[in-house]
């Protein structure tokens, strides 16, 4: 019995230039959890495989990163019985529902079961838009691998399994929620083995700030709070596992052990929300001698990070902080259950700045509710917070997606209609082109209006870090030339020079001979 699970490429609008090619650490630790139980387990991430490649798709004008389906065809193991395949984001549905006519066309007698946020989501309407898959895992997923794993090496039928949706002639079927996996630290490590890590780490890789050999990694699971603009609450429900320290540092030194990291980051949803946990977790940082520059990049909240905090932090090497304040405006935080206090906020990033951390604040701007003034009120702040001393703080268009509360009610206002052009203009909604989206759910502002904003506030944010700090400016220069980047905005103007042959053949080995031979 195989099992091979897929990450598709890199899913993008075309001409973008801000791609983060992140390792699939959810089918890493889906592997382990299959291993565990002594099946046989291939891994194909088609980004690794090439992350250099950049491939056009017509359809919905969009563009891939990684292999194409057919080479990823003549990776697969002819044996294999069951495909795993990830589907986490909405925007890359269209042409995952492409990738899977393929495979089943070439492997009619497989399950094809599907996870991830988007299935999870829309569980019955993914399986009738896409009658190749048989099965979709629903929320978590390692504890329900592990069960279809057993299932499966005695050739028993998995229909019956927690956590599984499906069609049974034409009808669908939702079996009963697996329970959450509360004791996190007993999930096997990620298997990257079977996905391997290596071409991220060498390629110096960064979801957000790079500090070189910079390794994905999960403290926790799940988040207690109820924005409504996130589909989390539907993925993994509103408890909130942690790991235990013992656990933690245990992974992190198998890692400096194994690959030779010099870097960490964690993906958590909500990295910070046990003050106690952090500071602890820091002090065991510091009492095994692990020096590795660490970051947070996927947005955390202020409540627990005061003082204390953020100074055992920056003791720990943490050089890379993201703040998700979403709005300047009292009122829009309050409708989208963002239950955060602004003025506490602008404290603890003043703390976080003042003792070096390089500082991020992700903003959205278009909620369908959201009033010009409110709006007005999101650019002032981010201003607000570019003279406080943050490095970025970009302004995100918001993104209906599947699973939050906003989509559903927008889906019942019938503001929404699922199909192939909502999915393609949820891409346009991403950071990763300069243009105009192809929508606007905004009850008073249209899409152009938005993009005016947008832009401006990019602008704006970027000339007043830049010329209040002009030390940033010769530190941005240098990022080219090194592993390591302060902010996203440089890492990405690096990921980018790393394709191109004439920076990397004469530019860059210029450069470090006359300038950087001294150190």
């Amino acid at each position: 019995m195989i099992i091979t699970l897929i990450r598709f490429a890199l899913i993008a609008p075309y001409g973008s230039i801000n791609n983060e090619p992140t390792p699939p650490i959810g089918l890493a630790y889906i592997a382990s959890s299959c291993k565990s139980k002594g099946i046989t387990v291939k891994g194909i991430d088609s980004t690794s495989e090439n992350l250099n490649k950049i491939f056009k798709i017509p359809k919905g004008k969009l563009q891939g990163n990684g292999i194409e389906i057919n080479e990823i065809i003549n990776l697969i193991d002819h044996k294999t019985k069951v495909f795993g395949i990830s589907a986490m984001f909405s925007h890359e549905w269209t042409y995952i529902k492409d990738c899977l006519k393929v495979l089943k066309k070439k492997f009619p007698k497989s399950l094809i079961i599907a996870g991830g946020e988007h299935v999870t989501a829309i569980p019955e309407f993914s399986l009738r838009d896409c009658k190749e898959i048989d099965y979709i895992c629903l929320g978590e997923g390692e504890e329900t691998w592990s069960k279809i794993s057993e299932k499966l090496v005695k050739n028993k039928d998995i229909s019956s399994l927690k956590g599984l949706a499906y069609l049974k002639k034409n009808k669908f079927v939702k079996n009963e929620y697996r329970e959450r996996i509360k004791e996190v630290e007993k999930i096997p490590w990620p298997d990257w083995k079977t996905f391997p890590i290596e071409p991220y780490l060498d390629n110096a890789i960064s979801f957000g700030a790079g500090s070189g050999r910079s390794m994905p990694f999960l403290a926790s699971r799940g988040c207690p709070y109820e924005c409504t603009f996130c589909s989390n609450p539907l993925m993994y429900g509103r408890r909130y596992y942690i790991r235990t320290i013992k656990d933690v540092i245990a992974e992190i030194k198998f890692y400096i052990k194994k690959y030779k990291i010099t870097g960490l980051q964690l993906y958590d949803l909500t990295a910070i929300v046990k003050k106690d946990w952090i500071i602890n977790f820091c002090k065991a940082l510091k009492k095994n001698n692990i020096n590795l520059d660490w970051s947070l990049p996927s947005g955390t909240r202020s409540e627990a990070l005061d003082y204390d905090v953020i100074k055992s932090l920056s003791n720990a090497n943490l050089k890379y902080l993201v703040y998700a304040p979403e709005s300047g405006s009292e009122n829009t935080l309050k409708l989208i259950k963002k239950k955060i206090k602004l003025p506490l906020m602008e404290k603890s990033i003043s703390y976080a700045v003042k003792r070096g951390v390089s500082v991020r604040t992700n903003l959205i701007i278009g909620f369908p509710h959201e009033k010009r003034m409110e709006l007005y009120r999101t650019m002032y702040q981010q201003l607000k917070f570019m003279l406080m001393g943050v490095e970025e703080s970009p302004t995100f268009p918001f993104q209906a997606y599947p699973g939050t509360e906003l989509f559903h009610d927008l889906l019942k206002n019938k503001k929404i209609k699922l199909n192939d052009d909502y999915f393609n203009s949820l891409a346009t909604l991403s950071t990763g082109k300069l243009s105009p989206p192809d929508i606007s759910y905004n009850e008073y502002m249209g899409r152009y209006e938005l993009y005016f904003y947008r832009i401006t506030g990019l602008f704006l944010s970027y000339t007043i870090s830049y010329l209040t700090r002009p030390k940033r400016i010769f530190r941005t220069i240098k990022s080219f030339f090194t592993d390591t980047s302060s902010t996203v905005f440089e890492q990405r103007l690096k990921d980018n020079l790393r394709k191109s042959y004439i920076f990397n053949q004469y530019i860059k080995p210029f450069v470090l001979k006359r300038l950087f031979k001294n150190g």
